[in-house]
């Protein structure tokens, strides 16, 4: 399975499915990040690994909480359009738990609270796993 992983460097991970990242994609370019070039972006770079400080973890943890709670008004399971590729040539569906999502962010806005409580950096960086490595 397809995953974003969110992680303070030396320290706790946490993964979300791919499709809930690539559906707030766009919303995630309000944030100021880098890559390990130390390369500006604005939101995930769609290839590679991202990496988030400061001030704009802070960011993160305020557009996820929003999320978190627009997933609350979900039906308990829900489907949402998943784009196919970065240049939106096509979409697909996909089912999701309305539990599973919500907890999977609330588990990142404690992760961006520990990183900002211990100055730490963030690093998301999309990867393939097996479903029962799935925290």
């Amino acid at each position: 399975m397809l995953v974003y992983s969110f992680k303070i460097l030396d320290g706790e991970e946490i993964f979300i499915k791919s499709g809930i990242i690539i559906y707030m994609f766009d919303t995630l370019k309000w944030i100021n990040t880098f890559n390990k070039l130390k390369i500006k972006n604005k939101g995930l770079f769609y290839h590679g690994t991202t990496y988030f400080e400061k001030d704009n973890i802070k960011k993160l943890k305020e557009i996820i909480f929003c999320w978190r709670d627009l997933f609350s008004e979900a039906t308990e399971n829900f489907e949402i359009k998943v784009l196919l590729s970065q240049n939106k040539k096509g979409y697909y569906i996909k089912n999701y738990n309305k539990k599973e999502v919500i907890e999977s962010l609330e588990k990142l806005i404690d992760l961006c609270n520990s990183a900002r409580n211990e100055n730490k950096v963030i690093k998301c960086t999309k990867i393939t796993i097996k479903l029962d490595n799935l925290k």
